[in-house]
């Protein structure tokens, strides 16, 4: 069945495929680059996170002072002030605040891992449980590697930037691939 909406969805994918197939070149192009250098996607992630850190506590300040008053404009101060420091920690020392923020990833993909395990256990009766079990065999090993591995503060958090950067560039490449291939033109094309 053939509506005017549905046409107008369609015109719009197609003239917008282009875009889609561009953006995805890019971003797996910059995920492959980030593989290629994981030191320099993690140093990169810390300062993105430190100067966003820096603004967010900016911007709890001015709302601090515009938005709110009595004990809620005190709060806000304190939040943005926070922010501010932590992120200028970030910004100032990116290697420490590596070395801080993969051990609290590791710690979390630790107890994701027994959570998930746990979970598993208790609903083996559930058809599929074994996939569970293995994501938390998985996880639970992936935060031990983390936490063993002297060197992870300088490539994990990159890796996981590169990964998700690479996989969002598929993932264009794939929506470009789709809509040229299975979505019809619109009456308009």
């Amino acid at each position: 069945m053939k509506t005017v909406g549905n046409d107008l969805v369609r015109h719009q994918l197609h003239e917008n495929r282009k875009w889609y197939l561009a953006l995805g070149i890019l971003l797996t192009l910059f995920g492959i680059i980030l593989l290629v250098s994981l030191p320099l996607a993690t140093l990169s992630a810390i300062l993105i996170f430190g100067v966003l850190m820096m603004v967010g506590g900016v911007i709890h300040v001015i709302a601090g002072f515009k938005i709110f008053s009595g004990g809620f404009r005190l709060l806000w101060l304190l939040f943005g002030i926070l922010y501010f420091i932590a992120g200028y920690y970030a910004f100032a020392t990116p290697v420490k605040t590596a070395v801080v923020l993969t051990d609290i990833l590791a710690i979390f993909l630790v107890i994701a891992g027994f959570v998930r395990i746990i979970n598993a256990v208790m609903f083996r009766a559930i058809q599929g449980w074994g996939w569970t079990l293995f994501s938390g065999i998985l996880t639970l090993i992936a935060g031990i590697v983390i936490l063993q591995t002297p060197d992870a503060p300088f490539w994990v958090l990159g890796l996981f930037l590169a990964m998700d950067i690479l996989f969002q560039g598929i993932n264009y490449l794939s929506l470009a691939s789709y809509i040229k291939r299975d979505v019809p033109k619109s009456s308009a094309d």
